[in-house]
């Protein structure tokens, strides 16, 4: 990469990961707000769904826009629309405080997402040579990762501040647009980067089918929306209660726990951004990742009972996740064409992105009425299943992260092999 090109993927990585960390200290106060308003965990899965259905509903649109684009133009539009949308929501909540308009501010929130996340994939290959995609791909995750981490601690000391008013989040979030506005305005004046126009010759219009085109992709399409969907029935919706139940509702070991997840994906992270593993197989890297995430960290989660496992647990499951977003990303660039990379980026964020709120739903739904009762009757299955996962509150959460291991690493086996068998084939 020209020094010139790696100067201002820098800048885009770095203003981009600030405005990263607006938007989650925002979401993840705006969960807690919206909890402290209704007392009803319903209406915070509902926001869940607010934010992240657009990306699958809307994703033909993306995919139309996101090829007419360039990416760099794309990020400058969304973060644009990101910095009127929040400054307008804080606007009208000087005078109306009203959970319909903060539902509404998430889903065209959503909806910009789903621009982003397909843009930002086009944009690393656009800027990466093919011995730098590894790297690249591995700085977005590590800076995510650190976004995570320290997210939740300063959205809980702003709302603290704030005697639980988002005013101080909004404005947080508002801050943080202007660094990628300012660098990819300055750029685009400068480089007068892709037109409308000039993007219209390079595009071919012709419809593809994934499936029969890109199989393997294809495959790694519903893989990536099935460990979404494993991720969110547990990690997401169930952690919380699990930990807090089976730790006699120690918030500190659950904030513990919460940080290794972070500090996982940030080791993951500079594991390949440092180049001290390198993806030479994407193929098997990303199954063989899933697995090791699915077969160590859920099962641990499942069967530890005290803080140091689930630690391990945590470690476990996250630091394969930077693997898996790189090797996905590098299967894409290395076997599809470069017309083509818009619509299955937008393909794997929509379908990731579906699984979001229907595991967060079905995760809360099947603790409560299927997999707690479960545990608790008098017969030999329960007894059984008590002598693996203990029998304490919590066990029957434990049990899904159990059931999310075994079903995860199976597919993540057969995900491989037949990706395998597909490529024999080809050849």
């Amino acid at each position: 990469m020209q020094k010139q090109n790696y100067n201002f993927f820098i800048l885009i990585w770095s203003t981009q990961t600030l405005s990263t960390l607006g938007n989650l200290i925002l979401s993840y106060g705006i969960g807690i707000w919206i909890f402290l308003q209704t007392h009803r965990a319903l209406d915070t899965a509902l926001g869940i769904t607010a934010f992240y259905l657009p990306a699958w509903i809307f994703s033909r649109m993306v995919e139309k826009y996101i090829k007419l684009y360039s990416p760099e133009k794309i990020l400058l539009y969304t973060s644009f629309c990101g910095l009127f949308l929040w400054t307008v929501i804080e606007i009208i909540r000087n005078y109306q405080q009203s959970l319909i308009t903060i539902y509404f501010a998430l889903i065209i929130s959503g909806f910009l997402k789903s621009f982003q996340v397909p843009a930002l994939a086009i944009f690393i290959r656009k800027y990466s040579e093919n011995n730098d995609y590894q790297k690249n791909i591995s700085l977005f995750s590590l800076g995510n990762a650190t976004t995570a981490l320290i997210s939740p601690e300063i959205a809980t000391v702003l709302l603290k501040v704030g005697n639980g008013n988002i005013n101080s989040l909004l404005i947080t979030n508002i801050i943080s647009y202007f660094g990628i506005i300012y660098v990819l305005l300055r750029t685009l004046k400068i480089k007068n980067i892709c037109s409308k126009e000039e993007n219209k010759e390079q595009i071919n219009p012709t419809k593809i089918n994934i499936k029969k085109k890109y199989p393997t992709i294809c495959i790694l399409i519903v893989f990536t929306s099935v460990m979404s969907f494993c991720s969110n029935l547990t990690y997401e919706s169930i952690l919380s209660p699990m930990i807090l139940s089976r730790s006699n509702e120690n918030q500190t070991v659950l904030a513990i726990v919460n940080s290794f997840f972070g500090l996982g994906s940030i080791c993951g992270g500079i594991l390949l951004t440092k180049k001290i593993f390198t993806i030479k197989n994407p193929y098997a890297v990303f199954y063989l990742s899933a697995l090791i995430s699915f077969l160590f960290g859920d099962s641990l989660m499942a069967l530890g009972q005290n803080c140091l496992i689930w630690c391990l647990a945590a470690i476990a499951a996250t630091i394969p996740m930077p693997f898996i977003t790189a090797a996905s990303n590098m299967i894409v660039y290395q076997n599809a064409s470069v017309n083509d990379h818009p619509k299955l980026f937008t393909q794997l964020n929509s379908w990731e992105s579906l699984m979001i709120p229907i595991g967060a739903f079905l995760g809360g739904y099947l603790a409560d009425n299927f997999f707690t009762p479960l545990i608790s009757r008098t017969n030999n299955l329960s007894f059984l299943l008590e002598k693996i996962v203990g029998k304490t509150e919590g066990s029957g959460m434990a049990l899904m992260f159990l059931g999310t291991s075994i079903i995860g690493s199976l597919l993540s086996i057969s995900g491989f092999f037949i990706n395998k068998t597909i490529s024999i084939n080809k050849k």
